[in-house]
C-alpha cells in the first residue's frame, strides 16, 4: 500500500478538498512538512504493523520530499518509525517524486548511504515526468522506479506508450531494477501492462484511495473470506 497525505477544511460553502498539489508546497515552504511527514510516516508504521497480523509480508510505500532529507533528519526519524513498530526494514519503502530530485548532494547521498546500509528500499516515483535523469539510475540509487500514469492511459491504444514502457521495464531489469507500473484503471491497461511483464502494478483498477480505518476493515474483510 503506499500512504497518501489529504487535507479538508470547512469553508462558509462547507467542506472543502484541498489537493496535494497546493498544499504540500505550502507545507515545504512553510517548513511544516517536517511534522506532517513525521506524523505521516509514523502512521503509516503503525498501520503497516497492524495488518502484517493478517498479511505477515505486507508493506507500506511512504513519500517524502527533498526538504525533508535536507532539514528533518528523515533518515533518523525512518530507523525510529521501524524499531519503534517492531518492523524489518524491508517493510517500509521510501518514494521520491523524480521533479523532487535534485542532483547527487553530499546530504543526498548520505541519506541514500542510511537507508541502503539499513535495507530500506527507496523508490523513485512518477518516473519520465521530471528530469528523467540517466545518472542515478547507472549509479542505481533506487530498488524501484515506479512508472507514470502518463505513459499508462490508454496503453493497448497507443503503441509509442507501449514501446516506450516496455523498453523502460526491460532496461530496469537488466539492471536488477524492479518496475511499478502507476495508474492502472481498467482491465485493457492491466492486460497490456501484464504482457510487459512488470513488478508490481499500482491503480484505481485494484482500489482507490480510502481512509486507514476503511483499509484496515477491507483488509480483515478480505483475510476472512479467505480462510
Amino acid at each position: 500500500a503506499e500512504a497518501l497525505m489529504r487535507y479538508t477544511m470547512v469553508t462558509e460553502e462547507g467542506k472543502e478538498w484541498l489537493s496535494p498539489v497546493e498544499f504540500i508546497p505550502l507545507l515545504e515552504k512553510s517548513g511544516l512538512i517536517i511534522p506532517a511527514g513525521r506524523f505521516v510516516l509514523n502512521e503509516a508504521a503503525k498501520m503497516c504493523r497492524e495488518i502484517q497480523q493478517y498479511i505477515p509480508e505486507f508493506r507500506v510505500n511512504v513519500n517524502i520530499s527533498y526538504y525533508q532529507i535536507e532539514h528533518g533528519k528523515i533518515a533518523d526519524k525512518i530507523l525510529t518509525a521501524v524499531r519503534d513498530n517492531g518492523l524489518t526494514p524491508n517493510r517500509i519503502c521510501i518514494e521520491m517524486t523524480e521533479s523532487g530530485f535534485i542532483d547527487m548532494t553530499p546530504v543526498f547521498c548520505k541519506f541514500r548511504k542510511v537507508l541502503e546500509e539499513n535495507g530500506i528500499q527507496f523508490v523513485i516515483d512518477d518516473f519520465g515526468t521530471g528530469y528523467s535523469n540517466f545518472e542515478y539510475m547507472k549509479d542505481k540509487m533506487f530498488g524501484i522506479l515506479k512508472i507514470d500514469r502518463a505513459f499508462i492511459t490508454d496503453i493497448h491504444l497507443t503503441d509509442n506508450n507501449r514501446i516506450l514502457v516496455s523498453f523502460i521495464i526491460k532496461m530496469a531489469h537488466e539492471m536488477g531494477v524492479k518496475i511499478c507500473v502507476e495508474g492502472v484503471e481498467t482491465k485493457d491497461e492491466l492486460m497490456a501492462v501484464t504482457k510487459l511483464e512488470a513488478d508490481y502494478i499500482q491503480g484505481y483498477y485494484y482500489g482507490k484511495p480510502v481512509k486507514d480505518v476503511e483499509f484496515c476493515r477491507m483488509i480483515k474483510q478480505q483475510e476472512r473470506i479467505k480462510r
